[in-house]
């Protein structure tokens, strides 16, 4: 089993003491790394609260207040999007999310992995800590939103490459390499639950080698179409394949209005 660093395990012990003591927290348990054992040196560490619905406001402000308690000082302090809880870092640089759950939302199989610190009820996690997966593949299913999204993105790339913006294309690679990543892990069975950090365990070994395969691009003009083709012929083939199998309807016009889009301005075909 790997090791993560005793500073967390200080934290986490002090999450155990600390939370009971407070009513309006129900649940308090961890996700990630520190949940499954994997944790590493280069792990950080995901606390995550259940707590009272009247409560979710309170902690909607506050949650960096009870982050610090459990961590200490702070160099930085991040709201998480439009969740009750963020991400803090600390002197020495070690890193803690602080996510606080309402009960009214609150559901234990959306994790892959979970070590429960403490559950009031004995209601929450009534069968205690939940055992990672591990990528283990389970039943395809259909990734909603990816493909398309994947050719918004990519039809997209009219208009950038158009106005010169090569930087611009160049992220928007990344943007749809993620659309990519997204239907691999459907087409395994596989949902991304865990740390953000965390991929290679999720993909096979074939996948892997098809995203490693993505043509290096800059920002010439010319490496950002290929490495364009490369993915969409690759979103393409798996994608049909996925609807086949799912059942699921394939987005045909779009489809075939994208390429049709991208052939008649840039002179060459993304299938």
């Amino acid at each position: 089993m790997s090791s993560g660093d005793e500073r967390y395990d200080v934290m986490i012990q002090r999450a155990r003491e600390l939370l009971p003591a407070d009513d309006r927290v129900l649940a308090a348990y961890l996700i990630g790394s520190y949940a499954t054992g994997a944790a590493d040196r280069f792990s950080d560490l995901d606390i995550h609260l259940v707590v009272t619905d009247d409560s979710h406001s309170w902690f909607e402000e506050h949650w960096d207040e009870v982050l610090r308690d459990l961590a200490g000082p702070t160099v930085f302090t991040q709201r998480l999007g439009t969740l009750a809880g963020g991400l803090g870092i600390t002197p020495d640089w070690l890193h803690v999310d602080l996510i606080a759950h309402p009960l009214a939302a609150f559901d234990r199989f959306q994790y892959d992995g979970v070590r429960v610190l403490f559950d009031r009820s004995g209601t929450l996690f009534p069968d205690g800590d939940q055992p990672a997966e591990h990528g283990r593949p389970g039943t395809p299913y259909w990734p909603d939103g990816a493909v398309q999204m994947f050719l918004y993105f990519l039809g997209n790339l009219v208009v950038v490459l158009g106005r010169d913006e090569r930087i611009v294309a160049n992220q928007g690679l990344g943007v749809a390499r993620d659309q990519l990543i997204s239907l691999m892990l459907a087409e395994r069975g596989v949902r991304r639950t865990g740390g953000a950090k965390r991929l290679n365990s999720l993909l096979s070994a074939e996948q892997r080698a098809a995203l490693e395969a993505i043509p290096a691009a800059g920002s010439d003009s010319f490496d950002l179409i290929t490495a364009n083709q490369y993915l969409c012929r690759e979103m393409l083939r798996r994608g049909q394949a996925l609807a086949e199998t799912t059942g699921e309807p394939w987005p045909t016009e779009f489809v075939e209005a994208t390429l049709a889009h991208l052939h008649r301005h840039f002179g060459v075909p993304f299938n």
